[in-house]
């Protein structure tokens, strides 16, 4: 198990649900892939671009657009076309923040997501669901709000709830052709940037950011290495340099990526068994203090 896992509670009533079954079987199967993505964070607020979900569920565009467009009409996702990330406003309902440390962590995590225009309504969302830990996210709205009142043309590019044409497909603002924003730097294109956002949010140490983009910038991995050095990120975090002493062992993201760490082989042997199952010399031993 990599150090970075964890579990999304899906509550039984799901199938019970008025929503849920309105929907045909594949807005059922992209909902539950959108409450438990690879991708996603404990927040339920986090970057999904489309090829991604098109390529982890092996389905072709117009497929994905149709089911997208249900979960939309029925108010069970938000999302930005602009940024590509994803709400899901019932997420904190059935995953509450449990403690301080959780909800330091959920404000990190959000803190890393690109300008969009789903703040506002995050931020009902917290109100309602982890209204005690409201504060932790003060710092981040108190930036956004800065950033949103120079940006004003992006929340026509948010498909709300309703916003399907008489096909059921998702409506495309004619705004959307205004944006001229630049990609952040030291990237040169938006998709780059995407990139690299999708690498971090799946890194389990985030250190020195600044180096990793830079790092990011110089390989302009294309989509077949985009994809590989991701691959090779899950061998990583399963391999037992990784996992043993807490992460202790794993490297900055930046030393990473300079040293094609994708390419490495690893040794993905749990921490206690061997490759055919026998008890290391450690459980040997706990199992003898425990006989006596």
């Amino acid at each position: 198990m990599s150090v970075d896992s964890r579990y999304i509670r899906v509550a039984s009533k799901f199938w019970q649900d008025e929503k849920v079954k309105a929907l045909t079987d594949d807005a059922k199967l992209l909902y539950l892939y959108v409450l438990t993505s690879p991708h996603s964070n404990m927040a339920g607020y986090y970057v999904l671009p489309k090829p991604y979900v098109a390529y982890d569920l092996n389905w072709l565009p117009e497929r994905l657009d149709k089911a997208f467009s249900e979960l939309l009409k029925q108010g069970l996702i938000k999302y930005c076309k602009q940024s590509d990330v994803v709400l899901i406003p019932n997420f904190l309902k059935y995953n509450p923040m449990q403690n301080q440390n959780q909800a330091k962590g959920a404000a990190r995590r959000v803190a890393e997501l690109p300008s969009n225009t789903l703040r506002e309504d995050f931020r009902t969302v917290l109100e309602r669901y982890a209204e005690q830990f409201v504060e932790w996210f003060t710092e981040w709205f108190a930036n956004t709000d800065t950033d949103t009142d120079t940006d004003t043309d992006t929340d026509s590019i948010c498909a709300p709830d309703d916003a399907q044409d008489e096909n059921g497909d998702l409506g495309e603002s004619v705004e959307a052709d205004k944006v001229t924003a630049k990609p952040r730097a030291p990237f040169k294109s938006h998709l780059q940037e995407q990139r690299f956002d999708e690498f971090w949010a799946q890194y389990p140490k985030k250190r020195s950011k600044g180096q990793a983009e830079r790092a990011w910038a110089k390989i302009t991995p294309d989509d077949a290495l985009f994809r590989y050095i991701l691959d090779g990120l899950e061998r990583a975090k399963r391999s037992r340099d990784w996992i043993k002493d807490a992460g202790a062992y794993i490297p900055y993201p930046a030393t990473w990526l300079n040293a094609k760490g994708w390419e490495d082989e690893h040794d993905e042997r749990g921490i206690g068994n061997d490759r055919h199952g026998s008890k290391s010399k450690f459980d040997e031993l706990v199992i003898r203090d425990d006989d006596i």
